[in-house]
């Protein structure tokens, strides 16, 4: 087997290499001739401080986060049926009270067993509020467009309607446990 050239190396100069520690002062020597020729060597270099940095560019990514997020989410303009016109602000406010005094009334004669229907009302009542924060928005949009308040005013018909419809079923349930528990008492 061949030995590669670098142990071959080492093998022959194996009594010539400094098998020794340099002397304690070494250094300190070496280091003035180093000065001595106008070139300064620290022993420990200078660390570099980062803290500067990264406040600085925390601080930068910090602003254009706030900018931009001041850009993208800036609310939208909305209007409702009572800024287009004073007919229509009466018109809000008594599909606003009616709405009200239903869920009141709904609130009032809710029982267990009608507890499902009245889940799924809100539920349908929550998507037809959403619709209607849609139409506020198209109202701002098209400039107050007729067709969009008619929208406007569906909406709060749906909504006063799908009211009436859960009273309704809710009385007819009450009802019929009325007369279902005075059967059972004759």
């Amino acid at each position: 087997m061949k030995k590669d050239k670098i142990d071959e190396l080492f093998e022959r100069m194996s009594g010539q290499l400094d098998i020794y520690e340099p002397s304690a002062n070494h250094q300190t020597r070496f280091l003035e001739k180093l000065q001595q020729q106008n070139k300064v060597v620290q022993l420990h270099p200078k660390k570099r401080n980062w803290y500067k940095a990264l406040a600085i560019a925390a601080s930068i990514s910090i602003l254009i986060g706030l900018a931009t997020s001041t850009f993208i989410f800036k609310p939208e303009e909305e209007a409702d049926l009572a800024s287009v016109s004073p007919q229509m602000q009466e018109t809000q406010s008594f599909f606003t009270a009616a709405i009200q005094v239903q869920l009141e009334e709904i609130n009032k004669i809710s029982s267990t067993e009608t507890k499902k229907l009245v889940s799924d009302a809100m539920i349908q009542l929550e998507k037809l509020e959403s619709d209607y924060d849609t139409l506020k928005k198209d109202l701002v949009h098209s400039e107050s467009d007729k067709a969009v308040i008619s929208a406007m005013i569906k909406n709060f018909q749906k909504r006063a309607n799908l009211l009436e419809d859960v009273l309704q079923k809710m009385n007819n349930i009450n009802d019929f446990k009325l007369s279902k528990n005075e059967n059972s008492l004759l």
